[in-house]
């Protein structure tokens, strides 16, 4: 995670889907810009999970952030970003819908290529979800499903004791 000095006159919050539908996207462009600055704490998104039944908070890891905050490369984590807040955390994927699923023992080279992200990140991953080393075994693999015909999906990392994500990267099937 970026090293920030955090101006404690900024009051943090969750961006969450009225806040999305009532604002679109900009709110979380703007607290990202600021984030990679230094200037406040990590966007942190809540969202609805399986069948509305408690939250589930997500972040974004630094590089995809700062995907977010230049302009030339945002487009392709509009689409993903919105059909997170919007369908939430779904668990295991029947196919044909949208939203935050586990990946499913199948994708082989996804849950591969998510370990090695995990791997990559590792301080930001722990930092993030507020956990141990020891605690990396636990974490459940997750995507994000959009209507995306070259099957690139965003996959993460789920800590189900908090029920807090963090999302690393693009990847396809």
């Amino acid at each position: 995670m970026l090293n920030n000095n955090i101006n404690m006159q900024n009051r943090e919050f969750y961006h969450t889907q009225e806040r999305y539908t009532e604002n679109g996207l900009e709110p979380f462009l703007e607290h990202a810009k600021n984030y990679i600055a230094g200037k406040r704490s990590i966007p942190v998104s809540k969202t609805s999970s399986i069948n509305g039944t408690k939250d589930v908070t997500f972040t974004f890891s630094d590089k995809l952030l700062e995907g977010f905050v230049h302009e030339s490369s945002r487009e392709p984590l509009e689409k993903p970003y919105e059909t997170a807040i919007k369908y939430g955390f779904r668990g295991h994927s029947k196919g044909g819908l949208n939203g935050i699923f586990y990946q499913r023992a199948k994708d082989i080279d996804m849950i591969n290529t998510t370990d090695k992200l995990i791997q990559a990140s590792k301080s930001e991953v722990l930092q993030d979800l507020d956990i141990s080393e020891e605690g990396l075994d636990g974490l459940k693999k997750l995507k994000i499903v959009w209507h995306n015909p070259s099957g690139q999906r965003i996959v993460g990392a789920y800590n189900t004791p908090n029920n807090r994500m963090i999302f690393l990267d693009f990847t396809t099937y």
